[in-house]
């Protein structure tokens, strides 16, 4: 019933709109108003609708529910995850290493009765196999197991493979293993469970999603739905392993079991410093013998016709060193992966001049990897020197300072992590260049379309009245952006947004403008009042012009919420068959209204529905990533798009009208001052051959006896011309200008000067008097200093509402939908980054048409001859533009840029990345890439950082 309703509705407004377009002047202002009411009335009987049918949408979902609900979803996702990274190790390739271990006692284990609780303890075989770990694992019965080895010794590999057959036996709703490495806890700061928690929100965000006081995630924690694999407990700092063993002591229960690797050397200090972890079975994985390890390499490597192999004469020789390298699994990978080739023959590892000791020969085996693994195939895009390269500086970026990351202490944090995410990729640029670069972004993408706008709109925008004011008025826009990016957009999207932030953004706003405002009232103060449109305005003006209007678009932006590290965008309604017939049903109706609004020869906003309908259209055709929240159908959109829209209109409107009132204050104040020392002039008397006099009623005037060169600019019906001079440097913005040269009268009344001629009409002699002699224009502009004052608050008093309703738009598209990517179920980091341009791309159109009509409703109250110009179209066009800048996706192509030109990454920068990941030199992780190996990524950042120290970066 309510559909028909709907329905309904929709056809009796499309008929209505259609009668009056039929009938009425297409040119006339009531039928643009016509237009602007039916569709307004339609949006807001839409928005009531499905307000109400989203109110039957049913009872919330059982908590309980909910979290089997979200394990089950994880655990596909982990399987999903390392089922693809064991394919790519080759762990089945033609068989895991034989891998065996064996257990440990006191003191580097707690006493027996403690871990098996009257349980006859297995037998000590220590000849456990890897594959066993599960058993091994169910065995214990706290559901405690510590996994010792050396470096390279197959902790990781035991732990992915634990990861994998839990996930085999694990039934719906039951504990999901998921693998955490422990480089990235700070124990001293955050305890276990906070850490974990904020772990799986920031990887799996899904899970960030809210759940009583806390999130998703720390539910899962605290209901024994996640069985964390902590895999590194070495790479924590060493006077932080006391901490950690308590940590872990205090706070692992039975709703907490672990698995945790580390390697010997430093469990041993961490037992000696603290204690054992209490009731936890410890296993210390053996060395690789070494026949198991020639097995292995000559059964990977390509025999000849004897059946023997280039690895066969170096193992029979069996010198010492490599006996020792190849004792652990990640060495005898990494010697497969290097001698795999022909090209390279494994016996020059028995130069005992080259390599003396088992440690060259590792680091030459770990220098080796990257060059072999792209060195196989012949005419690669990649070059090996230069594969090597890039990672060695991507392998330093991670390992570098995380901005806007502090520590207790105040010190930046370092990442500490072997996560590769492209959306954190930009962080590797300098601080100055993370704000000029999406600045200059966002600057051209508005260029783009605002210098066309303004050279052959025909007055749909402001012209500049040379190239040179185009200049400065950039350049200010850039500065403002520049300003507004660094000081008011929040750091991150899970910035609180509460009133205290407000308020330190609005003063924040006036601290920056105010300065502005005294330099541009000093220059060119506003003797007759302000005017934002058809005015002569001086060079300076332009940049101070540009720069406040940066400083607007960042405040538009901060209050919508983009952050400066903006995490990936999903698709609200991917994975939703009804979600997606609602998009495609809006982008036709976008499409349909774009020839609409052209039959009234509404050019941009009808080009702008055609644009935002084909791309709505084609993000409803994407089987995207799936964003964090589930779509429930339209009312929830709605529902944000409502929130967001009051309370984005508020805010605008407040900051808009406090920060315009102070600078039309101080402005005002400085144009008073001016006023206030006009010379006293007597009636009928000549100043530079123009006669005061003062008129019946106190009005000023001024005549000139001789002729005077000007121009008449139409403005519309109804509407005075503009009076200007001869080439007095003013944007015709396609109108035919009525030239005159004869005497002329000019009249200081309520409304402002006015310009009188014999035979012509009245006009707007604003911008004559701006020409007028010194002492004669201040004569004529004399009157009280709060009218002076007046005269330039109240356009931009007017101004901070325009902004506050085009600024609320803005809001509550963005707020409604900048839904973060589920990185939990991602495909992989290319798909992520296609979702995120699309929801990007969609996002920016719909803000775009939803500012245009506020736009076109504005035009038959404001109008193009008004005080305030056509800056309502100004701020219209950037909203969606200088937003693309702000998005993840937007972000990296700046990134992407720096990268290149200073050697640290190739141009095609993601295509390289997946190939590294095919190639078995990064891991997939959902949305992020890894290193294969926490050693490999350390000697590379080494070596990055080895040549930082010995020479600039070279540029490819």
């Amino acid at each position: 019933m309510q559909r028909r309703v709907g329905l309904g509705l929709a056809c009796a407004a499309l008929v209505t709109l259609a009668v009056v377009l039929w009938r009425g002047d297409v040119e006339s202002t009531g039928t643009a108003t016509w237009i602007s009411v039916v569709s307004a009335v339609v949006s807001a009987f839409a928005f009531v609708a499905d307000l109400l049918n989203g109110l039957g949408d049913g009872d919330p979902p059982d908590p309980a529910d909910r979290r089997r609900h979200a394990a089950d979803a994880l655990a596909e996702a982990v399987r999903s995850q390392w089922a693809a990274e064991a394919q790519l190790r080759r762990l089945q390739d033609p068989e895991p290493l034989s891998v065996r271990w064996s257990r440990v006692g006191p003191p580097l284990a707690d006493h027996q009765g403690n871990i098996h609780r009257r349980l006859p303890p297995p037998p000590r075989d220590g000849d456990q196999q890897l594959g066993r770990v599960v058993q091994a694992f169910a065995a214990v019965p706290s559901r405690r197991l510590v996994v010792l080895g050396g470096p390279g010794a197959g902790k990781s590999i035991l732990a992915v493979q634990f990861v994998l057959g839990m996930l085999t036996t694990r039934q719906p709703g039951g504990p999901v293993p998921v693998l955490f490495p422990l480089a990235g806890w700070n124990p001293q700061a955050l305890t276990l469970r906070a850490w974990l928690a904020e772990r799986l929100a920031a990887e799996y965000r899904t899970l960030a999603a809210r759940s009583g006081d806390g999130t998703l995630a720390r539910d899962l924690l605290d209901a024994g739905l996640v069985l964390p694999v902590l895999d590194g407990f070495d790479e924590l700092p060493r006077p932080a392993h006391g901490e950690a063993m308590r940590r872990l002591n205090a706070e692992l229960d039975e709703r907490l079991p672990v698995l945790l690797t580390c390697r010997t050397t430093a469990w041993t200090r961490a037992v000696q410093a603290g204690d054992v972890l209490t009731a936890a079975e410890v296993v210390e994985l053996r060395r690789l013998d070494f026949g198991t390890a020639r097995t292995y390499l000559e059964r990977t490597a390509r025999p000849d016709g004897r059946g023997s192999t280039s690895w066969t004469p170096v193992l029979q020789a069996s010198p010492g060193p490599l006996t020792e390298v190849l004792g652990t699994p990640l060495m005898v990978a990494m010697a497969r992966t290097v001698y795999g080739d022909t090209s390279r023959d494994p016996a020059e590892l028995l130069d005992a001049a080259r390599f003396p000791t088992a440690e060259s020969i590792e680091e030459h085996l770990l220098d080796a990897f990257v060059p072999a693994a792209f060195g196989d195939a012949p005419g690669s895009t990649w070059r090996p020197d230069a594969a090597h390269r890039w990672l060695r500086r991507l392998a330093r970026d991670l390992d570098g300072p995380a901005p806007d990351r502090h520590a207790p202490d105040g010190r930046p944090r370092r990442r500490g992590t072997w996560r590769l995410a492209w959306w954190e990729l930009p962080d590797a640029m300098p601080r100055a260049l993370r704000v000029t670069g999406p600045a200059l972004t966002a600057l051209l993408a508005t260029a783009a379309l605002l210098v066309p706008l303004a050279w052959y709109g025909k007055g749909i925008v402001g012209n500049w009245d040379s190239p040179l004011s185009m200049v400065l008025h950039f350049t200010g826009i850039f500065a403002g952006l520049c300003c507004g990016f660094a000081c008011l957009l929040p750091a991150r999207a899970d910035t609180p947004q509460g009133p205290r932030r407000l308020a330190r953004m609005a003063v924040t706003l006036i601290a920056v403008a105010a300065p502005l405002a005294v330099v541009a009232g000093l220059l060119a103060p506003p003797l007759f009042g302000l005017r934002l449109g058809d005015a002569i305005t001086p060079r300076p003006v332009w940049f101070f012009n540009g720069c406040a209007f940066g400083l607007i678009l960042s405040m538009l932006f901060a209050v919508a919420g983009l952050p400066r590290h903006p995490p990936p965008l999903g698709l609200p309604w991917a994975g939703s068959a009804s979600g997606l017939g609602t998009v495609r049903a809006l982008a036709i109706g976008l499409a349909v209204a774009g020839p609409v609004l052209l039959t009234v020869r509404l050019v941009v906003p009808a080009v702008t529905c055609l644009a935002a309908g084909l791309l709505l259209f084609l993000a409803g055709l994407r089987h995207a990533e799936r964003a964090t929240t589930q779509f429930t159908g339209p009312a929830a959109v709605l529902r944000g798009f409502g929130t967001g829209l009051l309370r984005g209109f508020l805010v605008c409107s407040l900051i808009g009208v406090a920060a315009s009132a102070v600078v039309g204050g101080i402005v005002g104040v400085c144009a008073a001052y001016e006023v206030r020392s006009a010379p006293a002039l007597g009636n009928g008397q000549r100043i530079d051959g123009w006669y005061v006099r003062v008129a019946a009623g106190g009005i000023r005037t001024v005549e000139s006896r001789k002729p005077y060169a000007g121009e008449l600019l139409p403005r519309g019906p109804r509407i005075m011309p503009l009076a200007v001079p001869r080439h007095g440097g003013i944007a015709y913005n396609g109108r035919t200008p009525e030239p005159f040269h004869q005497p002329v009268r000019i009249r200081m009344e309520h409304s402002g000067p006015v310009l009188i001629t014999a035979g012509r009409p009245r006009a707007d002699a604003w911008n004559v008097v701006s020409e007028l002699p010194p002492g004669v224009r201040l004569w004529l502009a004399y009157r009280s200093t709060p009218a002076v004052i007046a005269d330039v608050v109240v356009p931009l008093a007017e101004f901070g509402v325009l902004i506050g309703a085009i600024g609320g738009c803005a809001s509550g598209v963005y707020r409604a939908l900048s839904t973060p990517s589920d990185t939990l179920r991602a495909a992989g980091p290319q798909s992520t980054l296609r979702t995120d341009r699309a929801a990007t791309k969609a996002r920016s159109a719909i803000a775009a048409v939803l500012a245009g009509g506020v736009c076109l409703a504005l035009i038959p109250v404001v109008g193009n001859g008004g005080a305030l110009g056509t800056m309502h179209t100004e701020l219209w066009v950037p909203l969606g533009t200088s937003s693309l800048a702000l998005s993840a996706w937007g972000r990296l192509g700046t990134a992407r840029i720096w990268l290149a030109v200073t050697g640290r990454a190739p141009w095609r920068l993601m295509a390289f990345l997946e190939e590294a990941h095919r190639r078995g030199v990064l891991r997939q992780s959902g949305a992020h890439y890894e290193f294969r190996h926490l050693r490999l990524q350390q000697r590379l950042a080494g070596a990055a950082e080895d040549e930082r120290r010995a020479a600039p970066a070279p540029v490819p």
